[in-house]
């Protein structure tokens, strides 16, 4: 440290009067500590002063490379500081998301940040413009300046390679700090990973399914999967929310699980996971999942989706639906590209119902937009008691929205004279962003309890009263539910214990963005707390 002390000292000064620490520096070191500080990545003093004199030297030697390297650098942390407030460095979930966006879903991603957040990214843009406006220094090719800004350059870049090496023994020029450094490195390997889990997929979902069904016994002329979208438990009253806004399920007879967990807390991999046959090596097996395994046992299929079929990739999601007899998407292709609402699925169900009424048992599945960011747009700006801000109260409402979904749905399958029963889900949670700020938003996330505490409620024809079950219990079983909900039994999903009951289960765990397994109990809380 002393050695870095001495050379920097020595490198502060671009005459002899020493004025390093002038207008001039002092807007580069602002623009570097807003481009490091935007990226998501936390940012110590020694690296933002090691990369100041990174560019110092960096415009001493060629201004053309200062130029290019600075708006680049500037352009980038302007776009994604928003998105680092929301979600933190790059990640998995991240990179999967804007593979599987367009255009419609990015705008609305966009309009649910703050106002100040896009402040901050001109700001970035108006210091970079500065300092390229900046009077142009001549400097000598190589002086005893240049030298000392390389030497603190060097010394802080392998500052953390280094301690790495004496900690662990291994020695990898990737482990340097820098953010800038680590946003490129991770967007790179992350870009890998996605792409190889895609091709994967894509493998996958191509491929027969090898489920072997040794008995099949529904209870049942019609099982129904309502998957929910960015529910988060506390904010329905039902399952001990403070407003009431779920009176279908406050009161409809049937079972409600009051501790079920997602199996991560982004779409496409909580529902990976939870759709499919899990493997010893814990990726998903796209085609053995719920659709295959009902139809192998006989059943007719049936996909309604509310959400996009393709990104930039298929998703998923949708090479599970296309495994279904009968798949209708509302938006046709993207996301958001029509503007329709979760109602217009039940103009599906009718023709479901009548088909092969006598011959088969039916699985139908809908699968909703529900309370996807941003919450406003789901409701049409509509809601019914004002919580904390619009937004907020846009998401209680979307969720009485998702109630009374339910409710028309139970109606259409008790009109039809079929017996049936009927599951509702969410895929995953959200959190608080900004909390207790006029901009208080909700947003993906992964470091939270709530993140991955979601509804679940069955109710069937027949019942005749309702039964609550606290027993903890994770969608990373939801194959040993299915099997168990509709009498499937394969050779494959050996269940550990009765999904159905207050039987205790194993410890829960999490998927998180980076697709590390967490262990759900040591996550803090992020409790839905109304502020008026």
């Amino acid at each position: 440290m002393n050695f870095i002390n001495l050379t920097l000292r020595q490198a502060v000064s671009y005459s002899r009067t020493q004025t390093f620490f002038n207008w001039n520096s002092g807007i580069v070191f602002l623009l570097v500590l807003l481009i490091n500080s935007s990226l998501g990545y936390e940012l110590h003093a020694i690296d933002a002063v090691g990369a100041f004199c990174f560019f110092c030297l960096l415009e001493r030697i060629s201004r053309q490379a200062f130029k290019y390297i600075l708006i680049v650098s500037s352009l980038v942390a302007a776009c994604y500081f928003p998105f680092s407030r929301t979600y933190g460095a790059p990640n998995f979930n991240s990179v999967l998301s804007l593979y599987s966006s367009n255009p419609g879903e990015a705008g609305e991603i966009l309009s649910v940040f703050p106002l100040w957040y896009y402040l901050v990214s001109l700001g970035i843009l108006v210091v970079a413009t500065l300092v390229l406006k900046r009077p142009t220094q001549v400097f000598p090719r190589w002086s005893g300046h240049h030298s000392s800004l390389l030497a603190v350059f060097l010394t802080i870049t392998l500052v953390t390679p280094l301690n790495v090496f004496y900690t662990h023994g291994t020695f990898s020029l990737l482990n340097i700090s820098y953010p800038v450094f680590h946003f490129v490195k991770d967007l790179t390997l992350i870009n890998m990973t996605v792409n190889t889990e895609h091709q994967r997929m894509q493998d996958l979902a191509n491929l027969q399914d090898n489920w072997h069904v040794v008995a099949v016994k529904p209870a049942h002329q019609v099982y129904v999967v309502v998957i929910g979208e960015s529910v988060r438990r506390d904010a329905l009253g039902a399952f001990g929310g403070q407003w009431n806004n779920t009176p279908f399920m406050s009161h409809a007879k049937g079972v409600l699980f009051k501790n079920y967990l997602s199996a991560a807390s982004s779409t496409q991999q909580s529902l990976g996971l939870t759709l499919t046959l899990v493997g010893k090596d814990r990726q998903p097996q796209y085609q053995n999942n719920i659709v295959t395994l009902a139809k192998r046992a006989g059943f007719r299929t049936y996909w309604f989706s509310n959400q996009g079929q393709l990104g930039r990739y298929d998703t998923a999601i949708a090479s599970i639906a296309k495994r279904a007899d009968n798949v209708h998407f509302l938006k046709n292709g993207n996301f958001f590209s029509q503007d329709t609402q979760d109602t217009d699925l039940l103009k599906f169900t009718s023709d479901a119902l009548n088909d092969n009424a006598e011959t088969a048992p039916k699985l139908i599945v809908y699968h909703m937009i529900g309370s996807h960011p941003k919450a406003c747009e789901r409701t049409r700006n509509q809601y019914a008691t004002f919580v904390d801000n619009k937004e907020i109260s846009c998401y209680l409402h979307s969720i009485t929205q998702t109630d009374s979904f339910l409710a028309s749905l139970h109606q259409q399958l008790q009109n039809s004279g079929q017996s049936f029963s009927m599951v509702y889900f969410s895929d995953h949670g959200l959190s608080f962003k900004e909390r207790g700020s006029p901009s208080e938003y909700l947003s993906h996330n992964d470091q939270f309890q709530q993140n991955y505490q979601v509804p679940m409620f069955i109710t069937s024809s027949g019942d005749n009263h309702r039964r609550e079950i606290k027993a903890e219990r994770s969608a990373n079983d939801f194959m040993s539910f299915f099997a168990e909900w509709s009498g499937i039994r394969s050779q494959e999903v050996t269940p550990g214990y009765r999904f159905i009951s207050e039987q205790p289960a194993p410890p829960a765990f999490v998927t998180n963005f980076t697709l590390d397994r967490v262990d759900y109990d040591i996550l803090p809380q992020d409790p839905f707390v109304s502020g008026k």
